[in-house]
């Protein structure tokens, strides 16, 4: 089964930061130098998975004990398409990807199992010689005259 296979994969991935939410919190007293490393680390770690998008604050430890798969499903490339409207389902997002509609950046990409950083998800964009963006910008009015004649 396909879904069980994709659950076990993405389990994969997020039971690292919850064992290290979970496991290192309830040890036995620790000096002040083994405590203070623990929590520069702790902070990192937070700071890291807020920096993905997976979790929607850096507060606490506590949000990586619900972390889940469904957080790096959210942060794929063709998810944020329907997020910001740029697609109207993820089949269709998933096609313009494939097709090569969609830059983050100054880069084409062309894989839709892209995970996308929330530093780098303003940057989503149709291709400049997209047919895409073209029809987007003729239904909005917004297509320039100096565009016609490119």
């Amino acid at each position: 089964n396909s879904h069980s296979h994709r659950d076990c994969m993405w389990s994969l991935l997020r039971s690292p930061a919850q064992e290290a939410a979970v496991g290192w919190v309830g040890r036995t007293p620790l000096g002040p130098r083994r405590r203070q490393f623990l929590c520069s680390m702790f902070c990192r770690r937070v700071g890291k998975l807020y920096g993905l998008g997976l979790v929607n604050s850096r507060q606490s430890l506590a949000v990586c004990e619900s972390l889940s798969a469904a957080a790096f499903c959210r942060r794929r490339l063709p998810c944020l398409l329907v997020k910001l409207r740029m697609a109207q389902n993820l089949r269709h997002a998933v096609t313009f990807v494939e097709q090569g509609h969609v830059r983050v950046g100054p880069e084409v990409v062309t894989d839709p199992a892209l995970l996308v950083p929330r530093a780098v998800e303003d940057f989503i964009t149709w291709v400049d010689a997209s047919r895409l963006r073209q029809k987007v910008l003729d239904y909005n009015q917004e297509r320039d005259d100096f565009d016609l004649a490119a």
